[in-house]
């Protein structure tokens, strides 16, 4: 009939603050692997800076009064932020959104798709500012970082992984499969690193 309207698929998102008990969700889960994860968190940077920052660093001079180790710090930061984010809007959200059919699940529940995406969303970009976070304390313990000047770098932190993870989960949507996300990765996140 000429009443009835047909729901359009490109309706503009409708977020709201539903999206909190997804976030707490995959919060829940994460916290049974917590210390191996935050255990990683520590362990990359610090093996990097030694091994790179100092172990190579000393052989390649300071370059307008900056040291290797440092110009290293703030790489370490940028690649571990996008790296979180990418890997979790990724393989994790691909795995409840298809394998797990989580996401199916939790919109049975007064929830709609556009929660789920936006708890996924920050969820990846939390865990993106934990990574972050986790190079600029190893830095800072390892004397790289000579400012408090460099706790600016938060927000960035927060920002780069909202983006990557923004550009993850736009993968994740089109992605058929784990191997899809070879190209992306192959395209974008290794020459970006390099």
């Amino acid at each position: 009939s000429a009443n009835h309207r047909t729901p359009s698929h490109w309706a503009l998102p409708r977020p709201s603050l539903r999206c909190i008990p997804v976030w707490r969700r995959n919060l829940l889960v994460w916290r049974k692997l917590a210390i191996p994860s935050l255990l990683g968190n520590f362990a990359d940077p610090l093996i990097m800076m030694l091994g790179l920052g100092y172990g190579l660093g000393a052989l390649i001079p300071e370059v307008d009064g900056v040291r290797y180790a440092s110009w290293l710090a703030a790489g370490t930061v940028c690649f571990s932020t996008m790296n979180s984010a990418t890997f979790e809007a990724l393989y994790s959200a691909f795995s409840r959104m298809q394998v797990q059919r989580t996401w199916d699940a939790i919109i049975n529940a007064p929830l709609s798709l556009d929660d789920v995406v936006l708890g996924e969303w920050v969820w990846a970009a939390s865990k993106s500012l934990l990574s972050g976070c986790a190079v600029l304390l190893v830095a800072t313990a390892l004397g790289v970082v000579g400012s408090p000047l460099a706790l600016w770098i938060i927000p960035v932190i927060l920002l780069a992984g909202l983006v990557f993870a923004g550009l993850g989960l736009i993968i994740t949507a089109l992605s058929p499969s784990y191997d899809f996300f070879m190209y992306y990765f192959t395209l974008a996140i290794t020459p970006m690193m390099l």
